[in-house]
């Protein structure tokens, strides 16, 4: 096998049901038909690897939308509900019980992993395919690691080493030849190095932020793309629908984003060199005070839009045209001043307190609104000097309120809004 090849080597982190944000790279990486080779993963990635290797991308796809705890774990009808882990009051009474189990069986059982491997999992297929594939585990009888490629898997054993590698702390500990296996993760969750040794100078990395030791990776003398999810959500075994679906969505877009297919910062945007050019802001725009991360960026209306959108907590998961952006962000401009509206609606004792409530939230940043929720509510409520220090605080979390409520401002004055006469209600 040729491992100098023009193909790239996707080697694939653990992170349990998170996984799913790999199937949503797979799907970018499709798309713009970028050539993979090899795959080589840890845990969930050992898993999704095999999948890809074996060229069934769209059977993941499927598994992927379809996933839930009843797959991965054999756990009391009581603890599960809708397909996610459920423990609450219900389930006091069997939790004793549940962990004695738990002990004598020396941790949860993954049959239902395994049977679902099993299952969709074609071994000839995988060996006919000539990707190559490789995966991480640890020897816990040996005490070793144990970095292992196709050719030598024993046939009949792919799945062995698929539960090994996937083998997560408090799982039961998969056996191979009289020996226990655990969690590659324990000794690298994303086998770059490993890439790097069987010769691969063209990676792709997916980081799925999971946990387990990540060795810092020797890019010297190779290309390198490294994928990682830009927004923390869910945990290792969160298979709640919504998460899974936005969670493989956003590898799709973090993907796109990182092969500059998508622009932005916190968000997806189509690339849109004529507006851009076309932009005429406004003076009173200060995009002087550009957060550090854009300090350098020459595109004024994309930071304009990225800062707005930002204060008003506009979805991120999702790929926007310029114009798209802007209509969002303008829906979220109008909600929030019929909410500001409500709010300010009360009695001159409800101001009052109203009023101590806003000034210790901003102090504290312990916010429950967007960012430009408080900012004009700060500006209804206060008189000038009380409003600018409060506004000055808020911008200390929130570093793009100074151009985003600027650039919202100036578009307003284009195309008001109904908005409520505030000024008799301002106090200190």
């Amino acid at each position: 096998m040729h491992y100098d090849s023009e193909d790239y080597c996707l080697v694939l982190g653990g992170g349990g049901a998170k996984g799913v944000y790999h199937i949503g790279v797979w799907q970018a990486l499709q798309e713009m038909g970028i050539p993979v080779g090899a795959f080589l993963g840890t845990s969930i990635g050992a898993v999704i690897a095999a999948f890809l290797a074996q060229g069934s991308g769209a059977l993941l796809e499927k598994l992927g939308k379809e996933i839930t705890v009843e797959n991965i774990l054999n756990l009391p009808s009581r603890f599960t509900k809708e397909g996610e882990i459920s423990i609450g009051l219900h389930t006091i009474s069997s939790i004793p019980d549940f962990f004695a189990s738990i002990v004598n069986n020396k941790g949860l059982d993954t049959g239902p992993l395994r049977q679902l491997i099993e299952n969709n999992l074609d071994e000839d297929a995988l060996r006919r395919s000539g990707k190559d594939f490789g995966v991480v585990t640890v020897d816990v009888t040996n005490l070793r690691p144990r970095e292992i490629f196709l050719e030598d898997m024993e046939y009949g054993k792919v799945v062995d080493y698929l539960m090994a590698s996937s083998a997560f702390p408090g799982f039961k500990n998969p056996q191979i030849d009289g020996a226990a296996f655990m969690d590659g993760g324990m000794y690298d969750n994303i086998p770059y190095a490993m890439a790097r040794k069987r010769g691969y100078r063209r990676i792709i990395v997916s980081d799925l932020s999971g946990m387990g030791r990540k060795r810092k990776p020797q890019i010297e003398g190779c290309i390198t793309v490294y994928i990682k999810n830009s927004i923390d959500m869910g945990w290792v075994l969160d298979t709640n629908r919504d998460f899974l679906t936005t969670f493989m969505r956003l590898g799709y877009l973090d993907t796109m984003r990182t092969f500059g297919r998508l622009v932005g910062y916190s968000y997806f945007l189509k690339p849109d060199e004529e507006r851009e050019e076309a932009y005429a802001p406004a003076s009173s725009i200060p995009f002087d005070k550009r957060p550090r991360h854009m300090c350098y960026d020459r595109r004024k209306l994309l930071v304009a839009l990225e800062c707005a959108a930002t204060i008003l907590n506009v979805e991120r998961v999702h790929a926007y045209s310029y114009d798209e952006l802007e209509a969002a962000i303008l829906n979220g401009v109008g909600a929030t001043e019929e909410k500001i509206a409500h709010v300010v609606d009360t009695s001159k004792e409800g101001i009052i307190a109203l009023t101590k409530g806003l000034k210790e939230t901003i102090l504290s940043g312990a916010f429950t609104e967007c960012p430009y929720y408080y900012y004009r509510l700060v500006g209804a409520l206060f008189q000038p000097s009380s409003s600018k220090i409060l506004r000055n605080a808020l911008g200390k979390f929130t570093p793009e309120l100074p151009i985003g409520a600027a650039w919202i401002a100036s578009r307003i004055s284009e195309r008001p809004f109904a908005t409520p006469a505030f000024s008799t209600r301002k106090t200190e």
